[in-house]
């Protein structure tokens, strides 16, 4: 599962290409978000966590008559929601801030994310309006800013957790 964090992205484009086209998943949100919903770093640092819960824990869930499903979305998600909360936060930053693969996957001006449309716009053949791109830029950090501000003190309770059983 590590070994799949030292592959390089650039490698995976056209694998996904291949994948995305034969779906019909070209120039469609489907073709823009499959590449980031499941990561190897995303696996790993769930499984850490997971693993984490004490044993004890979960006996004791079984021993009061919990089923798995609710032993798991009862007792072991509301331990892990600190991880939960920063995954989504890597995976967020790390989808809303990528330009290659929505580059090549998307075709029209309806499906560009706002980076590769932060590229198209003012900027014409011989000259980039450098002011309007760099208020484009603002304001496309905005929704970084809040989502942070949201989930913050879930990322703050997890680094003080990380480490104690």
């Amino acid at each position: 599962m590590l070994s799949t964090l030292m592959v390089p992205t650039e490698m995976l484009i056209i694998p996904w290409y291949l994948m995305s086209a034969e779906l019909g998943w070209t120039d469609s949100y489907w073709g823009l978000l499959f590449p980031g919903l499941m990561t190897g770093f995303g696996v790993f640092l769930m499984k850490q966590f997971l693993e984490s819960i004490p044993d004890d824990l979960l006996h004791a869930a079984r021993v009061d008559g919990m089923g798995e499903l609710g032993i798991f979305f009862k007792v072991a998600v509301p331990q892990v929601w600190p991880a939960i909360s920063a995954l989504f936060i890597f995976s967020f930053l790390s989808n809303w801030n990528a330009f290659l693969w929505p580059l090549i996957v998307a075709q029209s001006q309806e499906v560009f994310t706002l980076p590769v449309g932060l590229a198209y716009f003012a900027s014409g053949e011989f000259e980039s309006r450098w002011e309007l791109i760099m208020a484009g830029a603002t304001i496309t950090a905005i929704p970084l800013i809040l989502v942070f501000l949201l989930l913050q003190r879930h990322i703050i309770k997890g680094i003080v957790l990380t480490g104690m059983k």
